[in-house]
Protein backbone atom coordinates (compact mmCIF):
# COMPACT_ATOMS: atom_id res chain seq x y z
CA UNK A 1 0.00 0.00 0.00
CA UNK A 2 1.62 3.40 -1.20
CA UNK A 3 2.21 5.91 1.35
CA UNK A 4 -0.24 8.51 2.26
CA UNK A 5 0.50 11.84 3.27
CA UNK A 6 -1.68 11.48 6.67
CA UNK A 7 1.14 8.98 7.25
CA UNK A 8 3.96 11.38 6.11
CA UNK A 9 5.20 12.98 9.41
CA UNK A 10 4.81 9.83 11.38
CA UNK A 11 7.16 8.63 9.13
CA UNK A 12 9.76 11.53 8.98
CA UNK A 13 9.68 10.94 12.81
CA UNK A 14 10.71 7.63 12.69
CA UNK A 15 13.38 8.01 10.11
CA UNK A 16 14.56 10.93 12.16
CA UNK A 17 14.79 8.72 15.44
CA UNK A 18 16.57 5.79 12.89
CA UNK A 19 19.11 8.66 11.85
CA UNK A 20 19.80 10.34 15.21
CA UNK A 21 20.33 6.72 16.90
CA UNK A 22 22.60 5.95 14.17
CA UNK A 23 24.58 9.62 15.19
CA UNK A 24 24.40 8.15 19.13
CA UNK A 25 26.44 5.02 17.44
CA UNK A 26 29.55 7.28 15.86
CA UNK A 27 29.47 9.43 19.40
CA UNK A 28 30.04 5.77 20.88
CA UNK A 29 32.56 4.95 18.50
CA UNK A 30 34.33 8.34 18.93
CA UNK A 31 34.56 8.03 22.66
CA UNK A 32 35.95 4.67 22.33
CA UNK A 33 38.14 5.18 19.65
CA UNK A 34 41.79 4.77 21.43
CA UNK A 35 40.75 1.36 21.98
CA UNK A 36 39.44 0.55 18.62
CA UNK A 37 41.81 2.21 16.80
CA UNK A 38 44.89 2.57 18.65
CA UNK A 39 47.11 5.06 17.52
CA UNK A 40 44.85 6.44 14.32
CA UNK A 41 42.45 7.14 17.25
CA UNK A 42 43.23 11.02 17.21
CA UNK A 43 42.28 11.04 13.31
CA UNK A 44 39.45 9.19 13.57
CA UNK A 45 37.79 11.13 16.73
CA UNK A 46 39.00 14.49 14.58
CA UNK A 47 36.53 12.81 11.48
CA UNK A 48 33.96 11.97 13.45
CA UNK A 49 33.90 15.52 15.45
CA UNK A 50 34.06 17.28 12.45
CA UNK A 51 31.11 15.63 10.94
CA UNK A 52 29.07 16.69 14.15
CA UNK A 53 30.07 19.76 13.99
CA UNK A 54 29.66 20.44 10.51
CA UNK A 55 26.44 18.48 9.85
CA UNK A 56 24.58 18.44 13.65
CA UNK A 57 25.96 20.71 16.26
CA UNK A 58 26.70 23.88 13.98
CA UNK A 59 25.58 24.07 11.12
CA UNK A 60 25.01 27.74 10.79
CA UNK A 61 28.72 27.96 10.80
CA UNK A 62 28.93 25.50 7.93
CA UNK A 63 26.07 26.23 5.86
CA UNK A 64 24.85 22.78 5.89
CA UNK A 65 21.17 21.95 6.20
CA UNK A 66 20.58 20.11 9.74
CA UNK A 67 18.89 16.65 9.12
CA UNK A 68 15.86 17.43 10.94
CA UNK A 69 15.10 19.98 8.72
CA UNK A 70 15.98 18.16 5.44
CA UNK A 71 13.66 15.09 6.27
CA UNK A 72 11.03 17.51 7.34
CA UNK A 73 11.51 19.12 4.04
CA UNK A 74 11.18 16.07 2.03
CA UNK A 75 7.94 15.09 -0.03
CA UNK A 76 6.19 11.80 0.24
CA UNK A 77 7.27 10.45 -3.15
CA UNK A 78 11.04 10.29 -1.96
CA UNK A 79 10.21 8.12 0.93
CA UNK A 80 8.04 5.58 -1.00
CA UNK A 81 10.80 5.57 -3.44
CA UNK A 82 13.86 5.04 -1.37
CA UNK A 83 11.58 1.83 0.44
CA UNK A 84 10.52 4.41 3.83
CA UNK A 85 7.28 3.28 4.28
CA UNK A 86 4.96 -0.04 5.11
CA UNK A 87 6.65 -3.14 5.68
CA UNK A 88 10.11 -1.96 4.27
CA UNK A 89 10.14 0.92 6.77
CA UNK A 90 9.35 -1.93 9.48
CA UNK A 91 11.87 -4.20 8.73
CA UNK A 92 14.69 -1.10 8.25
CA UNK A 93 13.81 0.69 11.66
CA UNK A 94 14.60 -2.95 13.22
CA UNK A 95 17.80 -3.67 11.46
CA UNK A 96 19.10 -0.23 12.25
CA UNK A 97 18.08 -0.09 15.94
CA UNK A 98 19.33 -3.58 16.43
CA UNK A 99 22.32 -2.75 14.62
CA UNK A 100 23.29 -0.11 16.90
CA UNK A 101 21.95 -1.18 20.17
CA UNK A 102 24.24 -4.21 19.51
CA UNK A 103 27.08 -2.02 18.64
CA UNK A 104 26.96 -0.31 21.74
CA UNK A 105 26.53 -3.41 23.74
CA UNK A 106 29.68 -4.48 22.64
CA UNK A 107 31.14 -0.93 23.20
CA UNK A 108 30.10 -1.32 26.54
CA UNK A 109 31.36 -4.38 27.56
CA UNK A 110 35.25 -3.22 26.03
CA UNK A 111 37.13 -4.17 22.66
CA UNK A 112 38.56 -7.85 22.29
CA UNK A 113 39.50 -9.87 19.57
CA UNK A 114 37.06 -10.54 17.17
CA UNK A 115 36.32 -7.43 16.35
CA UNK A 116 36.20 -6.56 13.01
CA UNK A 117 33.29 -8.76 12.03
CA UNK A 118 30.60 -7.24 14.07
CA UNK A 119 31.73 -3.90 13.36
CA UNK A 120 31.55 -4.63 9.83
CA UNK A 121 28.07 -6.00 10.29
CA UNK A 122 26.26 -2.82 11.71
CA UNK A 123 28.37 -1.19 8.57
CA UNK A 124 26.76 -2.58 6.25
CA UNK A 125 23.48 -2.41 7.63
CA UNK A 126 23.76 1.52 8.10
CA UNK A 127 25.01 1.44 4.62
CA UNK A 128 21.73 0.49 3.72
CA UNK A 129 20.08 3.01 5.55
CA UNK A 130 21.99 5.70 4.74
CA UNK A 131 21.87 5.09 1.30
CA UNK A 132 17.97 5.05 1.42
CA UNK A 133 18.44 8.13 3.22
CA UNK A 134 20.59 10.31 1.40
CA UNK A 135 19.04 9.37 -1.87
CA UNK A 136 15.27 10.18 -0.09
CA UNK A 137 16.38 13.41 1.46
CA UNK A 138 19.34 14.71 0.08
CA UNK A 139 21.19 14.00 3.28
CA UNK A 140 25.01 14.56 2.29
CA UNK A 141 26.95 11.66 1.75
CA UNK A 142 29.56 12.96 3.71
CA UNK A 143 28.44 10.37 7.02
CA UNK A 144 28.33 7.51 4.50
CA UNK A 145 32.05 8.16 3.56
CA UNK A 146 32.58 8.85 7.46
CA UNK A 147 31.49 5.13 8.01
CA UNK A 148 33.37 3.52 4.89
CA UNK A 149 36.27 5.14 6.65
CA UNK A 150 35.74 3.87 9.98
CA UNK A 151 35.67 0.54 8.40
CA UNK A 152 38.96 0.85 6.56
CA UNK A 153 40.51 2.13 9.28
CA UNK A 154 40.00 -1.18 11.19
CA UNK A 155 43.24 -2.65 12.22
CA UNK A 156 43.84 -6.29 10.86
CA UNK A 157 41.71 -9.36 12.20
CA UNK A 158 43.11 -12.60 10.79
CA UNK A 159 40.40 -14.19 13.08
CA UNK A 160 37.17 -13.02 10.58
Amino acid sequence: MPLSDNALREVQSRVLRMLMDTIATFEVIEQNAEAIYGESAPDVRAAINEYLDDFLRDTGASGEAHPETLIYRTPRQNFQRAGFYGAQLNLKERQVSRANATLRARLAGGIRQQWNRPFKKWIDIINNFLGSLASATGLSEALKELKDCLRDELPDDDNQ
